[in-house]
């Protein structure tokens, strides 16, 4: 309960803090700046090396796709590779981070390093331990099966054919089901949000 409450404090914090610009980024610097990624490794070899990745340990939650980990005395910022949630703000943002609160908060994780984005943050994606399933679950892949998460296909061509195909068929079968923010009416792509908050 005290971890939660560090959370959500130090996000009000860290969003009142903020300039106002900063809150809403459009994303044309995205669509237009080339961002070099790593290639990644399919899906069969992560499960081989998960726990030879970098480790880190998670202590705020920024939003659905981005959260703030601690890796020895430093803070690294990682935004979830390959995947878009509803912002802070929009209609679904505070589920979507709620959820991913859930699913990795205050947690040691394990991240697969794809590269900087634009804004300086580390994309990855995040691995957690599932005790009851006694794997590693793919934190990226988990957020778009339960609803709270698009699949960027413009930008997750550096994942194998394996992985694009599960998030697709994540994607998909969300969809299909209603599950999460696809059982609202016309759920609004967050790229698309954040262009009307310019």
């Amino acid at each position: 309960m005290r971890f939660i409450f560090r959370l959500i404090t130090s996000s009000i914090i860290r969003e009142l803090t903020r300039k106002p610009s900063a809150r809403f980024r459009s994303t044309q610097a995205i669509e237009v700046v080339a961002i070099e990624k790593k290639k990644a490794l399919s899906e069969l070899a992560i499960k081989e090396i998960v726990t030879s990745l970098p480790k880190a340990r998670v202590i705020s939650v920024i939003d659905g796709d981005t959260v703030i980990v601690a890796k020895g005395w430093n803070e690294i910022t990682i935004r979830l590779d390959s995947i878009d949630c509803p912002e802070d703000g929009q209609h679904w943002g505070d589920t979507a981070a709620y959820v991913l609160i859930k699913l990795i908060g205050g947690q040691n994780i394990h991240f697969e390093e794809h590269g900087l984005d634009p804004y300086g943050r580390m994309l990855a994606t995040v691995y957690v331990w599932h005790s009851g399933k006694e794997e590693w679950l793919n934190v990226n892949e988990r957020m778009v099966m339960l609803g709270h998460a698009w699949v960027m296909r413009g930008f997750y061509d550096h994942l194998p054919p394996d992985r694009q195909k599960k998030l697709d068929r994540l994607e998909n079968w969300s969809k299909s089901k209603r599950v999460g923010l696809w059982r609202t009416e016309n759920p609004f792509p967050p790229w698309q949000w954040r262009k009307t908050q310019l």
